[in-house]
């Protein structure tokens, strides 16, 4: 689930020539509000140990695995939850103006494996949670404070918008 707003983007746009500081502050409260979501997924990456003792995360995610050249594996969860991040972005590339993300490999891995196919890294992985098993998870715990708050930060927005348009007019 997720909540599409429309004209924010281009609202956005405007407010960053107009007013910066509005668009600024847009954002540092979008981030305090999905905080609540990057903590909670903080919290549900396994940790190492897990690999032992039947724990739940395959053997093999405690090997080193570089398909190409890029390091992928081993799995640590001090980095997967380092790899969390809210990402914000005006461009017409992306299609989300505020995105959680993790920039670790092994981490998206250990969340979507097995998503699209049924694989055995998938089926191993399935123990611990259904995919997605990690960032979703976190989002649709916390969907409606994020969105009731979202939404009245857009109309904060949209306010003040509106505000600055009359002050124009007049």
């Amino acid at each position: 689930m997720t909540m599409q707003v429309q004209g924010l983007e281009s609202t956005l746009k405007a407010l960053q020539k107009i007013q910066p500081e509005v668009k600024k502050q847009f954002f540092k409260d979008a981030k305090k509000i999905l905080r609540v979501a990057v903590d909670e997924a903080k919290s549900l990456y396994p940790v190492e140990d897990a690999t032992k003792n039947n724990g739940g995360l395959p053997s093999g995610l405690s090997r080193t695995w570089a398909p190409g050249g890029r390091f992928l594996f081993p799995y640590s969860q001090e980095k997967a939850v380092a790899g969390v991040k809210i990402e914000t972005s005006l461009s017409k590339k992306k299609d989300a103006v505020l995105t959680i993300v993790n920039k670790d490999g092994a981490a998206s891995v250990i969340d979507y494996a097995g998503l699209n196919n049924n694989n055995a890294l998938g089926r191993a992985l399935n123990g611990l949670a259904n995919r997605p098993r990690v960032m979703w998870r976190a989002y649709e715990q916390h969907a409606g404070d994020i969105e009731g708050e979202m939404k009245k930060s857009v109309d904060d927005v949209m306010a003040r918008i509106n505000a600055l348009e009359k002050l124009v007019i007049l």
